[in-house]
């Protein structure tokens, strides 16, 4: 068995798309890059703005203006997550293919998604109370709200125990009211019906984006009611898609390397500011020319399906849940580490030393506990393991 065996996802479908994980590589290596700076920077003892004041971040030119919007990357994450889930809805509605069963949807996202977000949950929870010395009284209404998907909801700010969790919040709510999403949508026989109320809710999510940033309504500002719009870009990409699936499978083309090339200026340059409609409008379509580059460029396609690159992107569920906490724990001990040429020299050794450390222990944490659960049966495995062992115990204790 070779690596890529060993790494691949495991996917319920028979059709495994490395464009997709090429995708969730792009997503995942911006968000790393974003957090490993801001834990450097904090370790160097500046603030946010002393450290945009040294390297500059107004103009496209400073490496600065690029570096304070890789945190875009958790936009894409919930434009891949809605392409993803709306692909069997549209078999089911729109080709007469497999109705969706919805027990079985939300099953599916418990038992592949919960074991690990619990397993580090509960990993930081203790580090915080042992490690750090914080009050486990203290610590645990965040830890419970956190279980339960609810700490933005309830503080208005991301959980101290993993920050990056808020996103995940999002996920959770876009799971459960997809398949009534469903109910309203894709129900309509007219098409033009459809795709109008599709685009009708997304409209309502950029609006809620731009009013809750201008009025700092933070415990709704981390919602679905705002962040719909990038799922709807997914599901509008999967639409497309799903039309037109020749013409994703025919010969790729060096003009959409540029539409790749395009998109992603676009999606930096539209990125900020976030509370302007027009921004989030071109952003969002800018990720579906992504989407589309991608899947149909002749050079961006070979780049995003190298098995390198898709297998990292695989596991991106474990790299986001891991990498904020370990990177603010081991930059400690490499902030003293120096080129004397300049930030952004030291910054490139801090992340050829930490990324290599950060991507092993994800490796490890995602064969011993994210794969394992991509398997359905992975329940009903473990329950007749364990029911194996104890009725092997109880023969064991009669002799």
């Amino acid at each position: 068995m070779n690596y890529i065996q060993i790494f691949r996802r495991t996917t319920n479908s028979k059709n495994f798309v490395a464009e997709i994980d090429g995708l969730r590589f792009f997503a995942i290596i911006t968000v790393v890059l974003f957090h490993l700076n801001t834990a450097y920077v904090k370790e160097l003892g500046m603030s946010m703005g002393e450290w945009s004041a040294m390297v500059g971040t107004k103009s496209i030119t400073d490496l600065g203006w690029w570096m304070i919007r890789l945190d875009l990357g958790v936009k894409v994450f919930f434009s891949i997550s809605g392409f993803i889930l709306a692909i069997p809805f549209i078999n089911q509605y729109y080709f007469q293919g497999r109705k969706v069963d919805i027990g079985d949807y939300l099953y599916r996202r418990l038992t592949r998604l919960e074991p690990p977000f619990i397993v580090t949950l509960v990993i930081f929870f203790v580090a915080q109370v042992i490690l750090w010395n914080q009050g486990w009284l203290e610590m645990l209404p965040h830890f419970l709200s956190g279980l339960l998907y609810l700490h933005v909801f309830s503080y208005g700010y991301p959980n101290p125990i993993n920050p990056v969790t808020w996103s995940l919040e999002i996920e959770a709510q876009f799971y459960l009211i997809l398949p009534l999403l469903v109910l309203l949508i894709f129900r309509l026989k007219s098409q033009v019906g459809r795709t109008l109320l599709l685009i009708g809710f997304m409209a309502v999510s950029i609006f809620f984006r731009g009013y809750t940033l201008s009025a700092g309504l933070s415990h709704i500002g981390s919602s679905i009611l705002v962040y719909f719009v990038n799922f709807g870009t997914g599901i509008i990409f999967a639409l497309i898609y799903m039309h037109y699936r020749d013409f994703f499978s025919k010969q790729r083309h060096l003009l959409y390397d540029l539409v790749t090339v395009l998109a992603i200026l676009g999606v930096f340059w539209f990125y900020k500011p976030q509370a302007y409609w027009l921004n989030n409008l071109v952003f969002n379509l800018s990720v579906l020319a992504l989407f589309v580059g991608v899947f149909k460029g002749t050079v961006s396609n070979w780049l995003f399906t190298r098995p390198i690159i898709y297998l990292i992107g695989g596991m991106c569920y474990t790299i986001y849940l891991l990498h904020y906490a370990f990177f603010h724990v081991l930059v400690k001990f490499s902030v003293g580490i120096s080129t004397g040429v300049g930030y952004w020299a030291d910054f490139g050794v801090q992340f050829l030393f930490l990324f290599p450390v950060m991507l092993l222990v994800s490796a490890v944490f995602y064969l011993l506990i994210e794969k394992p659960c991509m398997d359905k049966s992975w329940p009903s495995r473990l329950y007749a393991y364990l029911n194996h062992k104890a009725h092997e115990g109880t023969r064991r204790s009669e002799r």
